[in-house]
């Protein structure tokens, strides 16, 4: 009965033009919205998941961003590849590299932490994070492959035969240097988010600003800002940074293709960034 009454009600509010959203659900729309809009502006053709865990983020772009394409996905936790790789089975578009990006080529000993979602080649530092501190601590040390964008992304493209691609990092403090290993093939991504910390829970990771400015220099311009994770007095720990390219923002504009003008499932680029606070 509960269910056939709450299915009325959706049908009759989208009758009218509003979707009604649960709460825990607003985040994660708000910034699957933007996502969908930054793909279709960009044309993207693959997506490049460098630190998949699990799989939650082939998850988010299947169920929530509607995302229908290509994705790669890079894991070097040993339990997590067989994982996915028994995942990837029932979607033909979803492929598992089992290693890690980095700077340069070879392998390294990566710390497994009690929560994996942690996990991270950088030693962890809680001093600044006590909410995190029992789960944030290395449960086992495992050496993995680390290959760089350089090298593997000239291969994957003539495999799958992609041109457009978007770049997703959270490699926990390993992000900047995913990045430094890509020097050559970072002109070719269009757009990327990258995991940026306010609060720094590894040694030696670069904050977020160090991360922007970095990027900046290379080429690429802030799209959207969306918070991760708070600790238990509201400070912000890191949040997710997409930013594009700026001379791919300037090729749309000056080909007259401004984004009122590009269409999304009827839906200009403009309205699709702004439907969450218009139907907030």
């Amino acid at each position: 009965m509960l269910k056939l009454v709450k299915n009325s009600v959706l049908r009759v509010s989208r009758f009218f033009g509003y979707e009604i959203v649960p709460l825990r659900e607003m985040k994660a729309r708000d910034f699957a919205l933007h996502l969908r809009a930054v793909l279709a502006y960009q044309n993207i053709d693959c997506i490049l998941d460098v630190g998949a865990n699990v799989g939650q983020y082939h998850d988010f772009l299947r169920d929530k961003v509607l995302y229908g394409g290509p994705i790669v996905s890079f894991e070097p936790v040993s339990r997590n590849i067989d994982r996915l790789r028994e995942r990837a089975r029932l979607d033909s578009a979803w492929h598992i590299e089992g290693y890690a990006l980095g700077a340069a080529e070879g392998s390294l000993p990566l710390n497994v932490m009690v929560s994996d979602q942690f996990s991270s080649f950088l030693e962890p530092d809680n001093s600044r994070a006590p909410d995190i501190g029992e789960l944030n601590v290395p449960r086992h040390v495992e050496t993995v492959a680390v290959r760089t964008l350089d090298t593997v992304l000239p291969a994957l493209r003539e495999r799958l035969s992609f041109e457009r691609p978007y770049l997703k990092l959270d490699t926990q403090g390993f992000d900047m240097e995913v990045l430094r290993g890509g020097s050559d093939s970072l002109s070719t991504v269009l757009a990327l988010q990258t995991e940026a910390s306010v609060i720094g829970i590894y040694k030696g990771m670069p904050t977020y600003m160090e991360m922007i400015r970095y990027l900046g220099e290379r080429g690429f311009e802030l799209s959207g800002l969306y918070p991760v994770a708070r600790d238990s007095s509201l400070r912000l720990f890191e949040f997710d940074c997409v930013m594009i390219r700026a001379d791919a923002r300037r090729a749309h504009v000056g080909n007259g293709h401004g984004p009122q003008q590009l269409q999304d499932d009827g839906t200009s680029l403009t309205a699709l960034m702004q439907e969450p606070q218009a139907r907030g």
